[in-house]
């Protein structure tokens, strides 16, 4: 797969074909944006083109919406592994501007889509591209012309609720990554590398891997969970905890830490990424150091015994 950044308006001929094209921002590349996908990539296949899915640099939310602080699910390059395993072929990031946002509806679809070369749109029934009262999907048709076939997807529900990123945000926020797991269709992953931390779990006999992560990712709830840490291409079952190191009187920033099982390897500076399973207990204030140890073995047992069964 291959990641193409426009510029607005877009350039004529990017792609001599003529494409499918994928319409969406795809936080999380949760299960709804998986079929989504699947069925551009279904066309696609039928037609012989190639699949480009078109995203943007930020979140819209961030300038129209001015929330500056906004938190992602994906990284651009965690959002392009999933897209490359889905069969998409090209990756098209738009930046979306202050100048962006104001655009027309007919402007988008004459700038961005036409000159994109497509073939299909295929899009959810949520998708907009400007004010949702004009430039949404029951008007695309008014602003295409006949220039390009339209799919819409329908709204994706789990268990009568809608499969969307803004609700697995809010599961990840409340420490249910269970519910997380089952809206995505996959476990929620914090990727970075390992920095120095202050070594208390050295002292404890539970060394940790100290993550330095994006700071725009969704932080999970304070407290301890079921993890799986990768090491050098190698994922290992872990505990990790999010939170202030209350016990030591740390309690100005937030740590996520990884106890990795049965490992004993040097790895400052190396990138891991931690995958997020189960939400097992918040974060106390222990009496002192030994309090803390022998909850931290309980911990372990517990999660290893989680991932026994």
């Amino acid at each position: 797969m291959k990641i193409i950044h426009l510029t607005y308006p877009v350039k004529e001929n990017i792609l001599n074909s003529k494409v499918v094209l994928a319409l969406g921002f795809f936080d999380g590349v949760h299960l709804g944006h998986q079929r989504l996908i699947t069925r551009a990539r279904e066309i696609a296949n039928q037609k012989n083109l190639p699949v480009i899915v078109m995203t943007f640099d930020r979140h819209p939310k961030e300038i129209y919406a001015d929330k500056k602080n906004f938190k992602y699910l994906e990284t651009l390059d965690e959002k392009a592994d999933k897209m490359a395993k889905l069969g998409v072929d090209y990756l098209a990031v738009m930046p979306f501007t202050k100048d962006f946002s104001q655009i027309s509806a007919q402007k988008f679809v004459d700038n961005v889509i036409v000159k994109l070369n497509a073939d299909t749109v295929v899009a959810g029934f949520d998708y907009t591209y400007g004010p949702k009262n004009i430039a949404n999907m029951d008007n695309l048709p008014n602003f295409a012309k006949g220039r390009f076939n339209i799919v819409v997807m329908p709204k994706q529900v789990f268990d009568g609720k809608k499969i969307g990123s803004t609700e697995i945000r809010q599961a990840i926020k409340d420490g249910k990554m269970e519910l997380a797991y089952e809206l995505m269709g996959h476990h929620y992953v914090m990727s970075g590398i390992v920095g120095h931390g202050k070594r208390n779990g050295h002292k404890l006999g539970f060394p940790t891997a100290n993550l330095e992560w994006a700071n725009h990712k969704v932080i999970p709830k304070i407290g301890v969970y079921a993890t799986k840490t990768k090491v050098n291409g190698k994922w290992h079952e872990s505990m990790t905890s999010v939170g202030y190191n209350v016990t030591i009187g740390q309690n100005k920033r937030i740590y996520i830490e990884s106890n990795i099982f049965d490992f004993d390897e040097d790895i400052y500076g190396k990138p891991i990424e931690i995958k997020w399973y189960k939400y097992t207990r918040g974060e106390i204030k222990f009496a002192g150091l030994d309090e803390l140890r022998e909850q931290l073995e309980k911990d372990q047992d517990e999660i290893k015994a989680y991932f026994a069964k």
